[in-house]
């Protein structure tokens, strides 16, 4: 196995639906579900408020669907939250069924020495995020690797629920 191959093995590794997702995407029958095309987060941390008051974070999302596009903005307990509330305003109009699915375990990690440059190591290293989802019959592992950890979050979720609806055909 190549050193490339390895690399992208274990950014993989525990997340067998994004490595089907990347082989299904190349067919040329595939039809995405849905398509991100923008994603805004705007989180704020206050340390003088309230334990439950302290961090407050809303997303914007732009979501093409059936040839349409969509903006709906929501609110969660963090960014990965308030993204994944957004997409789902949108997303489970059109497909009730995603409504099922729960994200159970999410996972960030640097990869270091990754990159080649000196921004590669620290808080500037390449990040991959890690998440389960479940919907009550089945597990499935998604992976977001970017030089930025919502991009990443944001990718994991894509797949989660992209994953999801991969047999739906409705455009």
């Amino acid at each position: 196995m190549t050193r490339d191959l390895k690399e992208d093995f274990f950014r993989l590794d525990g997340a067998w639906a994004s490595f089907e997702l990347m082989t299904i995407r190349q067919r040329q029958d595939y039809l995405k579900p849905f398509r991100v095309l923008r994603c805004k987060i705007d989180a704020q941390v206050d340390f003088q408020a309230s334990e439950t008051q302290r961090s407050q974070t809303e997303a914007t999302v732009l979501i093409e669907i059936f040839g349409d596009q969509e903006l709906v903005a929501a609110g969660g307990r963090g960014p990965v939250h308030a993204v994944d509330n957004a997409m789902r305003k949108i997303l489970e109009k059109h497909y009730p069924q995603l409504s099922e699915v729960r994200l159970e375990e999410f996972d960030v990690r640097l990869l270091h020495g990754v990159a080649s440059d000196e921004e590669g190591h620290g808080a500037g290293a390449l990040v991959r995020v890690l998440a389960i989802f479940a919907d009550g019959d089945q597990r499935w592992g998604t992976v977001g690797v970017a030089s930025d950890i919502l991009q990443a979050s944001v990718e994991c979720i894509i797949d989660g629920l992209e994953w999801k609806l991969r047999g739906e055909q409705k455009h």
